[in-house]
């Protein structure tokens, strides 16, 4: 009886945890953020894990040289979001970035009547760490490659075991 109250229990939660898709936080793989004035634009195209994209493009940017804006498809310019192979025909958001890190979040809706009832598809947040060139009329950020947990402990196994073939041949010789 224990056995199948404990089968249910976990058959339950398993149904619960995978009944809705949720990215709490996206950390970025690739990509560059570039503002530049003038001629203002701002283009963007990141990625992530979570077959997570976003791709934006406005070439009226009118602010100033910035490394924190809000964006738009709607009216300001044009682009993708993309989360968990669910793709939002209009979008939302905003970003920043320093020396080393970009922070963000986007919502994506299916249409223009979801963004006026405020229905959206999904909200992201994604951050990432980087490199930031500035200029005095560019600044642009691109994202490093962060290692996945599973190929630092590849990396670090195979030294761990080399380190051992290394002591354990000096020792015999």
């Amino acid at each position: 009886m224990v056995r199948l109250v404990t089968v249910v229990t976990v058959l339950a939660a398993a149904l619960v945890l995978t009944s809705e898709a949720k990215a709490d936080n996206v950390i970025l793989t690739t990509g560059t953020v570039s503002v530049q004035v003038p001629p203002g634009q701002t283009s963007i195209s990141i990625s992530g894990p979570q077959s997570f994209t976003l791709s934006f493009f406005n070439s009226d940017y009118a602010g100033p040289l910035a490394t924190t804006f809000a964006f738009q498809n709607i009216t300001q310019g044009f682009g993708g979001l993309s989360l968990n192979g669910v793709s939002a025909s209009f979008f939302t958001g905003s970003l920043s970035f320093t020396a080393s890190s970009l922070n963000g979040s986007a919502t994506g809706y299916a249409s223009l009547n979801d963004v006026l009832s405020n229905n959206p598809l999904f909200t992201i947040t994604f951050s990432g760490s980087g490199v930031l060139v500035s200029s005095s009329t560019t600044r642009t950020f691109t994202v490093s490659a962060v290692p996945e947990p599973a190929s630092l402990f590849l990396l670090l196994s195979s030294f761990v075991a080399g380190i051992g073939v290394w002591k354990r041949k000096t020792g015999q010789e």
